[in-house]
């Protein structure tokens, strides 16, 4: 796998955030280790076999949907000088908009630190508290188990999606074909203007059925209605040009 990183970039920001990053990388890996182990154990069936993977096939599509979430939130609300979430979750979603390649050049840290410390505590208090028999909270913690995974692999899905073929193992190119992972063909529809749909980066599956849904844009009028200054810039002027049309239509006799 050493062709899939692009040299040329070291990590830019402080030394305490890489470090918390790295605790956070090999934590989830032994609670993921753990919880998995638990999980074997705990079945005896092939009833709960078949429910255990039913979860985590659930828990597949829920990350999806969640990546998507996150990734409109940060293309669409607040601003990058916002105290805390500005600096470290809206700016790089806007930036990736400016410098799609720029992903690519982080390392396997900061790619994938920033959602192992959001994994860590759900996770943690599953390893701490799931029951050894099949129960409600078992398959509960089955399902943060399998969220917590495929969490892990998002920002890598989505860093691969904007590689160039030759730096892909072809394992990877393989899942990417298959629709498993993201897939560079499928992502680029959200990197097309006007920029406002397909924002689910785990596999992206989801993507067709949320843009015929108009999801997002239910969404975002839900915001218009309460918040509307919490809109990014270019939002608030689409729904402020979209509401004068519809005074104007009103208003015209008929």
């Amino acid at each position: 796998m050493e062709a899939l990183r692009a040299p040329g970039k070291t990590y830019s920001y402080s030394r305490s955030h890489r470090l918390i990053e790295i605790a956070a990388i090999a934590g989830l890996f032994v609670l993921l280790g753990l919880v998995a182990w638990r999980v074997m154990r705990g079945v005896t069936t092939w009833g709960q076999s078949l429910g255990v993977l039913a979860i985590v096939t659930a828990g597949y599509f829920l990350t999806d949907f969640i990546s998507g979430f996150f990734h409109w939130a940060g293309d669409s609300l607040g601003s990058e000088t916002m105290p805390i979430l500005g600096a470290h979750f809206v700016k790089p979603f806007r930036f990736h908009h400016v410098d799609q390649k720029d992903i690519t050049r982080h390392d396997f840290v900061e790619t994938n630190g920033n959602n192992c410390i959001i994994s860590i505590l759900p996770l943690l208090h599953v390893a701490i508290f799931m029951p050894r028999t099949p129960g409600v909270f078992f398959y509960y913690g089955a399902l943060v188990f399998s969220v917590a995974l495929f969490t892990f692999g998002t920002n890598q899905f989505h860093k691969w999606a904007h590689c160039d073929l030759e730096q892909l193992h072809p394992i990877v190119r393989g899942l990417q074909r298959t629709g498993l992972i993201l897939s560079p063909e499928h992502h680029k529809t959200h990197h097309t203007a006007p920029f406002e749909t397909y924002y689910c980066i785990t596999h992206g599956m989801l993507n067709p059925l949320l843009a015929r849904a108009k999801f997002f844009r239910h969404a975002e009028k839900i915001v218009a209605l309460f918040a509307p200054d919490f809109l990014y810039l270019d939002e608030r002027h689409k729904f402020h040009a979209a509401r004068s049309a519809s005074l104007t239509s009103t208003a015209s006799p008929r």
